[in-house]
């Protein structure tokens, strides 16, 4: 069966495709939804220098239809997971928003007896909670995407007041009751901590003004080495890998960021360009071909909970 995919090769297109070959040690996975979202972006926007062409689609959710290497996996729902060992998805390695998708074990974020939209940000989720555990003082986020809301919502539960500094999705911040800034002018001087969830230019000017003493650097953000020339020292913690949360947290935080993603209904593939490319804090697309219901799994996914692969 030929597969369909949404590819970006300069431009934006569908794209019928061969049908998958599974390769050694992979799983093949039939699609029920896609999370598109700043990583596709930045493919979009030729923020990266990355090799043409690339699919897209972040984060998804389907059921596993063959595992030869791995049959524990077959027929469960999974979420993959879009950053392992600083490798991301759509930007270091091909996005997964296709009917049918091949994915490392490795990059299984967690299997769940049926999935719903807001599975496909628990990662997010799980990173943020980890970037506001290593945050210390009176901290400061860069970036609001959808990493760095629900870092400063997880900073704002443990009782911190933190400040955002957003190019895009100001509203959105604000709407969520954060302090939430466009000019580095208008930040307080003494910061303690500074989050990194994305790359910008007032990131130096950041540490040259504050008396940072941490910096908690995200994987997501593409920021892999800083020249900052500080001649204080400053305590660097790197996060390159999403790590599933216990206990319920992360589903949480990614129940209150949902109410910012579009989320759609589509029939196929191929209907997905049109709704396509992402706003705000992103798409959720549900994928239904002939036959199938649109709520993968059949019902509702509420009490589920992912399992580490």
């Amino acid at each position: 069966m030929r597969n369909k995919a949404v590819v970006y090769d300069g431009s934006l297109s569908y794209s019928d495709m061969p049908a998958v070959v599974l390769n050694r040690g992979m799983v093949l996975v039939k699609n029920s939804m896609a999370y598109v979202g700043f990583q596709d972006e930045e493919l979009l926007e030729g923020r990266e220098p990355v090799i043409l062409p690339r699919l897209l689609g972040s984060v998804c959710a389907g059921r596993v239809i063959e595992a030869p290497e791995h049959p524990y996996l077959t027929g469960k729902f999974i979420v993959t997971n879009p950053l392992v060992g600083g490798s991301r998805s759509v930007l270091d390695v091909d996005g997964c928003l296709s009917t049918y998708f091949q994915v490392d074990p490795k990059r299984v974020y967690g299997t769940y007896p049926a999935v719903e939209p807001v599975n496909l940000l628990e990662p997010y989720a799980s990173h943020a909670l980890e970037l506001a555990g290593e945050s210390e003082g009176n901290t400061l986020v860069l970036g609001c995407n959808v990493v760095g809301i629900m870092t400063a919502i997880a900073l704002r539960d443990r009782g911190l007041e933190p400040y955002l500094l957003c190019e895009k999705c100001l509203a959105q911040a604000k709407r969520l009751g954060l302090r939430a800034f466009r000019n580095v002018g208008d930040l307080p001087l003494d910061l303690e901590t500074l989050v990194v969830a994305e790359a910008a230019p007032s990131l130096w000017d950041l540490a040259d003004r504050s008396p940072l003493r941490r910096l908690v650097v995200s994987g997501f953000s593409g920021t892999r080495s800083l020249r900052l020339g500080l001649s204080r020292e400053l305590v660097v913690v790197y996060l390159d890998t999403v790590t599933p949360a216990t206990g319920g947290e992360a589903r949480r935080l990614a129940e209150r960021a949902l109410s910012l993603v579009k989320v759609f209904n589509v029939k196929s593939v191929e209907e997905a360009v049109g709704l396509l490319p992402p706003r705000g804090l992103g798409t959720i697309l549900r994928v239904s071909g002939p036959g199938e219901k649109s709520q993968a799994g059949g019902g509702q996914g509420g009490a589920a909970s992912p399992t580490r692969s």
